[in-house]
C-alpha cells in the first residue's frame, strides 16, 4: 500500500496532468469566443465565452500553485545548485526551442488568415509568402506589431523567473525552525474549519483588487506586476502546503463544501463578467478571487481523495505532459486555420478540433520524447530503468 507521501505526490501529478489536458478544451474554445485571439472562427458563440470564463478562473492559477508544491518537494531531494541547473534545463532551453520552433507556425498561419476579424494581430503576409520566406521575420520584435513572440510559452518564462527569484524564500522556509512554525500555522488553519482555509488566499485577492486596475494582464514579463504578485503568491502558498500536510488533509476533508463554494462563486463571477451586472470592479475581483482560491482548494482536496492511487492513463501521461503543453496551442491554431471554411455546426467543429488536436499533440509529445536531442531541447526526462510503473515523479516535475 502506498504511504501518505506517495499518495499525495501521485495526486499532485495526476491533477496537474488533468489541468494540462484541459487546456485543449480551453484553447479550442478561444477559436469561438468573442475576444481577439491568434485565430478565430467566422462565428462567435456565447457558450464559448462561458467556457472561457470558467476555465480562466482556476486553470493557470492552479498550475502555479502546484508548481509551488513541486518546487518545495524538489528541494527536499536536491541542493539549490542542482535545483537551479534543472530548472534551466527544464524551462530555459524548452522556452528558447519553443520560441524558435513551435510558436512561428502559429504566427505564420495568423498572417495567412487575411481579412479575418478577431485576430490578435491583423497583419497580413504578402501574397505567395511561404513559411521559409516568413521565418526570418520571427526575429523582428515584438508581437503583435511584429512576429517575435512566445505566445502560450509565457508560462515557462514566468515559472523560470519565479523558480529563481523565490528560491531564497523557499530555502529559508525549509530551515527547521521556520518549517516548524509554518507547519504549526498550517495545523491551526486546518483545525479552524473549512472557511478558515479560504483565509490564506486573502493576499492573492488583495493583490488583484489593488494592482489589477493599474496593471492589466500582458504576459510580457516586463511590467506585468499584478500577474507577478498574483502568481508568485500562489507559488509561495503551494510551498506552504507542501511543508504543512495538515492543510492538504483539511482540503480533502472539506473538498465537497469547497467545490460548492467554488461553483457558486464561479457562476456569479462569470455572470457578472458577461452581463456587467456588477458595475463595481473591486466586487467582481472579489467574486473571482473567492472562486479561484476555492477552486484550487477544492480540486486539491478532490485529487487527494480520488487520485492518490495509480491511474494508468494519467501516470503514463506524466512524462508527456510538458511537451504536450508546449505543442498543443500551435496544433489548435493551425487546425483552426485549416478548418476556416467549415461553416455551421459549431459544436461539432469544436469537438472535432478538441479530438484531433488532442491526438496530434499527444503524438507530437511522444515523438519529442523518442530521441535524445528532442528530449534535451524540450525538457523531457529520460525513462530510467528501475522506476516502479505508476510511481509518481513529482519531485522531478516542473
Amino acid at each position: 500500500m502506498a504511504g501518505p507521501a506517495l499518495g499525495r505526490s501521485r495526486a499532485i501529478d495526476h491533477l496537474r496532468n488533468l489541468v494540462i489536458l484541459g487546456l485543449i478544451l480551453f484553447h479550442t474554445a478561444r477559436l469561438f469566443d468573442s475576444d481577439p485571439w491568434h485565430m478565430k472562427d467566422a462565428g462567435r458563440y456565447a457558450a464559448a465565452d462561458v467556457l472561457i470564463g470558467v476555465f480562466n478562473i482556476g486553470q493557470m492559477p492552479l498550475l502555479f500553485f502546484l508548481a509551488g508544491i513541486t518546487a518545495m518537494h524538489s528541494l527536499s531531494a536536491r541542493g539549490p545548485g542542482r535545483y537551479v541547473r534543472e530548472r534551466q534545463e527544464r524551462l530555459a532551453l524548452p522556452l528558447v526551442a519553443g520560441i524558435l520552433l513551435v510558436v512561428p507556425p502559429q504566427v505564420y498561419v495568423e498572417r495567412l488568415a487575411t481579412g479575418l476579424d478577431g485576430r490578435s494581430s491583423p497583419i497580413d503576409l504578402a501574397p505567395g509568402t511561404g513559411f521559409p520566406g516568413f521565418y526570418p521575420s520571427i526575429f523582428e520584435c515584438c508581437y503583435p506589431a511584429a512576429n517575435f513572440s512566445w505566445h502560450h510559452l509565457w508560462f515557462l518564462a514566468y515559472l523560470l523567473v519565479y523558480a529563481l527569484a523565490l528560491l531564497p524564500v523557499f530555502l529559508i522556509a525549509r530551515r527547521p525552525g521556520v518549517r516548524a512554525l509554518l507547519d504549526r500555522a498550517g495545523m491551526r488553519v486546518a483545525a479552524a474549519g473549512p472557511l478558515a482555509l479560504l483565509a490564506p488566499g486573502l493576499p492573492v485577492l488583495l493583490a488583484e483588487i489593488l494592482l489589477r486596475p493599474g496593471f492589466p494582464s500582458t504576459h510580457a514579463l516586463a511590467g506585468d506586476w499584478a500577474n507577478h504578485l498574483h502568481f508568485g503568491l500562489l507559488i509561495l502558498l503551494g510551498g506552504w502546503f507542501a511543508l504543512s500536510p495538515a492543510l492538504g488533509a483539511a482540503a480533502e476533508r472539506h473538498c465537497r463544501l469547497l467545490l460548492i463554494i467554488a461553483a457558486v462563486a464561479t457562476v456569479l463571477a462569470v455572470a457578472a463578467w458577461m452581463t456587467g451586472a456588477l458595475p463595481v470592479p473591486a466586487l467582481r475581483r472579489l467574486l473571482r478571487g473567492v472562486a479561484e482560491w476555492a477552486t484550487i482548494l477544492g480540486l486539491l482536496g478532490w485529487a487527494g481523495r480520488h487520485l492518490a492511487r495509480p491511474v494508468p492513463v494519467l501516470s503514463g501521461f506524466s512524462r508527456l505532459a510538458f511537451p504536450f503543453y508546449i505543442v498543443h496551442q500551435t496544433v489548435i491554431v493551425v487546425l483552426g486555420y485549416l478548418l476556416l471554411g467549415w461553416s455551421g455546426q459549431p459544436l461539432v467543429k469544436y469537438l472535432a478540433i478538441v479530438a484531433v488536436s488532442g491526438l496530434v499533440s499527444w503524438g507530437l509529445a511522444r515523438a519529442l520524447a523518442a530521441t535524445a536531442l528532442t528530449r534535451l531541447l524540450f525538457g523531457i526526462k529520460s525513462e530510467r530503468p528501475g522506476i516502479i510503473p505508476g510511481r509518481s515523479q513529482t519531485s522531478r516535475s516542473v
